[in-house]
């Protein structure tokens, strides 16, 4: 009983109080991600801080995914994902780019909850981005996310 008294206690002060775990602002914003072949560009931004989602992908109808970028104290985190974590569509390409800071890890995961393979997709360091890896991706995608540092200012 006391155990789920403090789950509560941790998942309300999460819901209430988002600063006191480092979150100073978020954005989150639902879109749809559409099927046909073609190349489709979302982007968001929190202050200077911007992400954007580039695909293309195959089958089946459009599905809901969720954008989302919160400011941490060191940086911050843009994701890009299925909100249910599958996806029934076929991606022939994907990218999420960030400006505004540098990409310091990336996580990118597949069908399942699975983390794809690190031959499937490439981080651009120098470009700020994550992308599907040519010929090696295996159309699988429920998630992108990028961990971003805030740019260093040389004195």
């Amino acid at each position: 009983m006391w155990s789920q008294f403090r789950y509560l206690c941790m998942l309300l002060s999460t819901l209430y109080f988002p600063v006191s775990l480092g979150v100073r602002e978020m954005v989150e914003d639902e879109f749809f991600v559409k099927p046909g072949g073609e190349v489709h560009v979302t982007e968001k931004k929190l202050g200077t801080f911007g992400c954007i989602f580039t695909y293309a992908a195959q089958g089946g109808t459009h599905e809901n995914w969720l954008f989302q970028i919160s400011k941490e104290e060191n940086g911050y985190i843009c994701s890009v994902e299925r909100p249910d974590g599958r996806s029934y569509l076929f991606f022939q390409q994907f990218k999420l780019a960030v400006v505004g800071a540098s990409i310091a890890e990336a996580e990118v995961t597949g069908d399942a909850g699975t983390e794809l393979r690190s031959e499937e997709y490439i981080i651009d360091e120098t470009k700020n981005q994550v992308y599907h890896a040519e010929g090696k991706f295996r159309s699988q995608l429920t998630r992108i996310t990028i961990l971003a540092h805030n740019p260093h200012v040389e004195l």
